[in-house]
């Protein structure tokens, strides 16, 4: 198991393993040798995925229009997956962050929403 990553690092936690950097370039930190060349630039464009409870989420799109639009972020589109009879949902966005402290402002907003279980 040369590849796991030791659950004691904080190179699992983005918020924890990704340190200040001048401008909007980010570079991860050299503890873990597969991340040494990883490097986040922005702007940085990606579908984020969102599992939630349907019961409770029904106006998720509404929360995440709300929550893209305080934040500044670019929606190009969202969409859902719903499987009938099923507890969950899956909802995608894709996004553009301008900045990391946007996207990581975004997915703590994203957190607060209390159907919300995964936000990756």
């Amino acid at each position: 198991m040369d590849d796991a990553i030791d659950p004691g690092s904080t190179a699992h936690r983005p918020e924890a393993a990704l340190p200040e950097a001048a401008g909007t370039t980010v570079a991860a930190p050299a503890t873990d040798p597969r991340l040494a060349a990883a490097e986040l630039q922005f702007p940085l464009g990606f579908d984020l995925r969102i599992i939630y409870l349907k019961a409770d989420g029904q106006d998720i799109v509404e929360d995440l229009e709300a929550i893209y639009k305080a934040r500044g972020v670019s929606c190009a589109m969202i969409q859902g997956m719903d499987i009938p009879g099923s507890k969950y949902a899956r909802m995608g966005s894709r996004l553009s962050f301008s900045s990391r402290e946007q996207m990581y402002a975004t997915y703590a907003d994203i957190g607060k929403l209390s159907y919300v279980k995964s936000a990756i």
